[in-house]
């Protein structure tokens, strides 16, 4: 009895472990933008101010990198005095986003200017919505994580469609009580993703099959 009780015990456990691991295996790490294989300029930076209005300086830094593993190069953008206003930084392309993600990590480097950075991200339906990032009141680096599975629909409208999200860029949005002599300091380095597939095999492919 004893026995059998130590072997349906270490079944049941084996099974939960089974199904743990398989949870886990399914999701992957992607990188999305190093920086490394793109030109950012002014041209990248969108605002609705006035043409004549100065823009922030871009650059790409091999200088100043977030402290992970791998970074050879990092986005830095300065906020002169005078350009402390709301802008929107595109990629060159949008990324496609064709799995099912469950986060984005981006590295971001903050003066602490206060300010809010969010993520500009058009859905299925051609429909541009902004996440959050983080908050800008920090000084360094910081690992910041995006949570997509409670922000986006990533359901395909038709079933295996294949219809994807587009990420398009950053908005930068200062904060009101920002002090006009103040420059801010931004960086951003490798971007990369959580995702799985968005079609998992069943388990049990009997669960198809109507009695």
């Amino acid at each position: 009895m004893i026995a059998f009780r130590i072997f349906t015990f270490l079944s049941i456990f084996l099974s939960i472990l089974s199904i743990l691991y398989a949870d886990v295996t399914i999701w992957k790490e992607i990188l999305l933008e190093n920086f490394e294989s793109n030109n950012y300029s002014k041209s990248n930076i969108r605002t609705k101010l006035e043409k004549d209005t100065p823009l922030p300086d871009i650059s790409l830094s091999q200088n100043f990198t977030a402290p992970i593993p791998g970074s050879k190069q990092a986005l830095v953008i300065r906020v002169p005095k005078l350009s402390n206003f709301p802008f929107s930084v595109y990629f060159p392309e949008p990324i496609l986003l064709k799995d099912f993600v469950k986060e984005i990590r981006i590295p971001v480097y903050s003066s602490q200017s206060n300010g809010n950075l969010t993520l500009i991200i058009e859905n299925q339906d051609f429909e541009t919505r902004q996440i959050a990032i983080t908050s800008l009141n920090y000084r360094g680096w910081k690992d910041c994580v995006v949570s997509f599975a409670n922000h986006i629909d990533q359901n395909d409208r038709i079933f295996l469609q294949g219809s994807s999200l587009r990420m398009l860029g950053f908005f930068y949005l200062p904060h009101e009580n920002n002090s006009n002599n103040q420059e801010v300091l931004l960086a951003i380095d490798d971007i990369t993703a959580i995702v799985r597939d968005k079609y998992r095999p069943l388990r049990n492919k009997e669960l198809l099959l109507e009695d």
